[in-house]
């Protein structure tokens, strides 16, 4: 026989001066729903801890990578109680009032530990309107990513990768699928010392915006085209299975580096256009969200703190094939020792990594502006062009 117990408690937002109630569900209060993404970086790591940690019982769902990219966060919200989100979604999250701020939840200790032990801008990545919604637990950005036995060397420049894309024809392919294309687009741009956003506003001058889609264009015009749609795990795949040689800028996934089959991947700095210390990157990697139905006892604030600490996250997180988030399991000689020194080698580029706008319609300004892109690369229009209508897409998708 299951009995359920409701109770309801108010949370108070002072900056909308309105309540929203939260559902206490079961008669063991440390009883949690999760949902996680269908990736084994996403989830093994997760299940193990809740399988290890025996304070709280936390049951972690999966869901493909689509729906973790697309599926509106409230709805999920209603459904579970802890969330694995990435950051460019936090703003359209807390406006909908569907998170609840870790400041509401924990200490300045735990906060600050937070900020000081987190990879480069993870820790800001999830600030919205002064609050942080959610604890970074995976941290990853664009990086190079090549055929550890391929035939293309290591590129140190973006002039250098469209210099080896014409020699080395169809074994040089960019990152192109769902939103990665504008991402590369913004990489190059950064490098090429571009600022994209002040504030909610697209800044770049249209002069490195032509100068950047010309490089991808460039490359494009010798890599492989059926790769186009592919996002980073299908184009990883696709590397290892020896379609291709080298990504120049794509998501870094640590599993690739020591691969059960096919071939390794060799991961390192992303490209720059002459200046090292411009590596334009963009940050991803995903935090912890905990939903507004959920009441954090004390026993999962202890869960989801212990999970990210240096310990757990050098030894746990690294061995059940998760990619950290911890500075200290980064820099960890063990850790490197075995990924094939993918931490130490995608340190600089990690850590400097561009954090995108959070305002609520970014993420469709982001989907579309690449579908943009992919379709100005196939159809041949000129950068100019491309960029007008980027500008123009960002007008339409601004808020209010």
């Amino acid at each position: 026989m299951r009995i359920e117990i409701y109770a309801h408690r108010s949370r108070y937002d002072e900056r909308r001066k309105t309540n929203y109630h939260i559902e206490f569900k079961g008669l063991n209060m440390n009883n949690f729903k999760g949902l996680t993404w269908g990736h084994p970086r996403g989830y093994l790591p997760l299940q193990a801890w809740a399988t290890e940690d025996k304070g709280v019982d936390v049951d972690w769902s999966i869901q493909k990578l689509e729906g973790f990219e697309s599926h509106p966060i409230d709805e999920l919200a209603r459904e579970y109680d802890l969330l694995i989100v990435d950051n460019p979604g936090i703003g359209e999250a807390a406006e909908k009032q569907c998170l609840l701020p870790l400041e509401d939840f924990l200490n300045e200790e735990q906060m600050f530990f937070l900020k000081q032990t987190s990879m480069g801008a993870s820790y800001e990545s999830y600030r919205y309107e002064g609050k942080h919604w959610a604890i970074p637990v995976d941290a990853a950005s664009q990086v190079c990513a090549r055929a550890t036995t391929g035939d293309v060397p290591q590129p140190e420049s973006w002039n250098d990768v469209v210099k080896l894309s014409q020699e080395f024809s169809g074994k040089i392919a960019m990152s192109l699928g769902g939103p990665h294309a504008l991402l590369t687009f913004y990489s190059i741009s950064q490098s090429l010392d571009g600022r994209l956003f002040v504030g909610n506003d697209l800044v770049l001058d249209c002069k490195t915006a032509v100068s950047a889609l010309e490089i991808m264009r460039e490359i494009f015009t010798h890599q492989q085209h059926d790769l186009i749609n592919l996002n980073p795990i299908g184009l990883l795949d696709a590397m290892q299975n020896g379609m291709f040689d080298l990504c120049p800028a794509i998501f870094g996934y640590i599993n690739y580096a020591t691969p059960q089959q096919g071939r390794a991947v060799t991961f390192s700095n992303i490209p720059h256009c002459g200046d090292s210390a411009l590596r334009g990157s963009v940050l991803g990697g995903t935090g912890l969200a905990i939903s507004a139905r959920c009441n954090p006892t004390p026993e999962l604030i202890e869960h989801l703190m212990r999970y990210a600490s240096d310990g757990v996250q050098s030894s746990l997180v690294v061995n059940s094939g998760g990619q950290p988030s911890n500075i200290t399991a980064w820099k960890s000689e063990q850790a490197n020792l075995r990924t094939n020194n993918f931490f130490a080698n995608t340190f600089e580029t990690v850590s400097s990594a561009y954090v995108r706008p959070k305002y609520d319609g970014y993420i469709p300004f982001q989907d579309t502006s690449a579908a943009i892109i992919r379709a100005g690369l196939i159809g041949g229009d000129s950068a100019e062009h491309i960029f007008s209508s980027i500008k123009e897409n960002h007008r339409n998708h601004l808020p209010g």
